[in-house]
């Protein structure tokens, strides 16, 4: 049953070779990032030779390992089909061969070999001594199969749960925390380190309760076992592998009970009759409260939302941290936000896909097309307004610079209303399909349609940029006059700029969509959904 397992995973990874462009790309590119990260776990932790710190810090990379095992299963669920207990539950199949076969598959793979080498850098950069060689090595088997065996009990325990619409949210809201944290990686870390902030002792604090931890176990037992303490080292070790026993008894008790449930994930739900908000106001009304819902309600466009946070408080970590930042980067931050509101909602045809078929039925001329545009800007500038006002004033009242809230603010009406009217040209003039493939809660550019996205992204950013300009032209030219007057008209002026911006997209989009409406439909159709 394990070496049958195991064939049918290696049967799946050749396979992608053989299937489409895209799923080559991504298993080549898959496979040169756990290279990367192997080469680069195995030369990490051999530096830590001779350091004081070296125990400290490879506690600290086993246990972020192991967290990454933690969520990473989580998140792209539904990759591996050998993983979902579901998809076996009608096969006459013991469990406990089941379990074996089911860890062996979860242990083959580019990912798998490439924790194991990386965390064999421990071998150069802390163990000594042949016990200690030898101990190093059960370790870092202990420790990835400890890892493999954690991800396999969360991903049985929630399969039912990830398989519902709730759990493919739960996966989806995941992009954002890891988005926010790869930011803080790239921003924080690098510059803080630079500034002597973070060093290798500011890690010794947190190994004094890392340590009772699995991960904690095995790199402590590698240091007993080279600083001559073999009882130690073996009692570490020998309590690490009653954790991993502990914990596959209930990864089997949980698989047992898995598949011997009911699925009801695929019930369907109650629907409410409740009359459409906004429907009385017409075509723009009716397509604005189906807006305003999709916003509400899909996991994507809260993640859209969420980055455009992210993204405006990373560009303003400079001024957040260091004393050193100019207050200009702030309205640069709050340029950025305003563009990805653009940049998110410009396709909106292919991000509708073929529901938009139904709604072209009720979009009769230049007329039903303004609406249609315009009941969308009006559920999106809803969101974006108060949200990248409150992020503008946050990040101004981190920085020192309150004031610059108000100026903040008055770029963010500007870029919103510019990023809406571009968002609907460019729905108008370059759509193109999107699809949503398995285990990505995000929407990607159908293939052979990469540049497409791009161009549009590209150009939103850079448009956005200029016709933010005269707001931050008119602020630099007004800053000695008095605040109390100057910042509200700022604001004031700002918004009706704003406005006119997204009036003329609107009218400009609806007079282009006009004549491409039979393309836009067949954008609509060919979008994977």
């Amino acid at each position: 049953m394990a070496w049958l397992l195991v064939q049918l995973k290696l049967r799946l990874l050749r396979n992608a070779l053989r299937s489409s462009t895209a799923a080559k790309v991504s298993f080549i590119v898959s496979t040169t990032f756990a290279c990367l990260f192997a080469l680069g776990g195995f030369v990490v932790l051999a530096l830590l030779r001779g350091q004081n710190t070296s125990v400290d810090l490879t506690t600290v990379i086993f246990t972020a390992v192991a967290f990454g095992w933690l969520i990473l299963p989580i998140f792209v669920f539904g990759l591996d089909s050998t993983l979902d207990p579901a998809s076996l539950a009608l096969y006459p199949l013991r469990i406990r061969p089941l379990a074996v076969g089911l860890l062996g598959a979860s242990a083959t793979g580019a990912w798998p070999l490439a924790n194991l080498l990386g965390l064999l850098g421990v071998m150069v950069g802390l163990a000594s001594g042949g016990l200690g060689l030898l101990v190093a090595l059960v370790a870092v088997l202990l420790e990835v199969l400890f890892c493999i065996t954690l991800a396999r009990f969360v991903t049985t325990g929630m399969a039912g749960l990830l398989r519902s619409r709730r759990g493919k949210d739960l996966a989806a809201f995941l992009v954002i925390p890891i988005f926010a944290l790869y930011e803080l990686f790239t921003q924080v870390v690098p510059r803080a380190a630079a500034e002597g902030r973070i060093t290798a002792a500011s890690f010794t604090g947190v190994d004094s309760w890392l340590r009772w931890f699995p991960p904690g176990l095995a790199a402590h037992a590698i240091q007993d076992a080279s600083d001559g303490r073999p009882g130690t080292a073996l009692l570490r070790l020998a309590l690490l592998g009653v954790i991993i026993v502990v914990l596959g008894w209930l990864w089997i008790r949980s698989l047992d009970r898995a598949l011997v449930t009911a699925d009801t994930t695929t019930q369907s739900s109650r629907v409410r009759g409740r009359a459409l908000p906004l429907a009385r106001y017409g075509s723009r009304g009716t397509v604005a409260a189906r807006c305003w819902l999709y916003q509400r309600r899909e996991p994507a466009s809260l993640i859209f939302w969420g980055f455009t946070a992210v993204i405006m408080v990373a560009v303003s970590v400079s001024v957040i941290l260091g004393p050193g930042g100019h207050p200009a980067v702030l309205l640069a931050s709050a340029v950025f936000g305003a563009a990805f509101v653009g940049v998110f909602h410009a396709n909106a045809v292919g991000l509708t896909g073929p529901p938009f078929v139904f709604e072209a039925l009720a979009l009769t001329g230049r007329h039903g097309m303004r609406s249609y545009f315009s009941g969308q800007n009006i559920a999106l500038a809803v969101i974006a307004v108060p949200l990248l006002s409150a992020i503008s004033f946050g990040l101004a009242a981190l920085a020192g610079w309150p004031e610059y809230g108000f100026l903040g603010t008055a770029v963010d009406l500007a870029g919103i209303g510019a990023a809406l009217g571009l968002s609907n040209i460019f729905t108008a003039v370059l759509p193109y399909p999107m699809d949503k493939r398995a285990g990505n809660p995000m929407r990607q550019a159908s293939q052979g349609y990469a540049s497409s996205g791009v161009g549009a992204a590209l150009g939103t950013l850079a448009s956005v940029a200029v016709a933010a300009a005269p707001v931050i032209v008119a602020a630099a030219l007004t800053s000695s006059d008095p605040a109390v007057v100057r910042m509200p008209l700022l604001v004031l002026l700002a918004a009706v700029y704003g406005f006119a911006l997204a009036w003329a997209g609107v009218r400009i989009a609806a007079r282009a969509a006009e004549r491409k409406l039979p393309e836009l439909c067949q954008v609509a159709i060919r979008s994977k959904l």
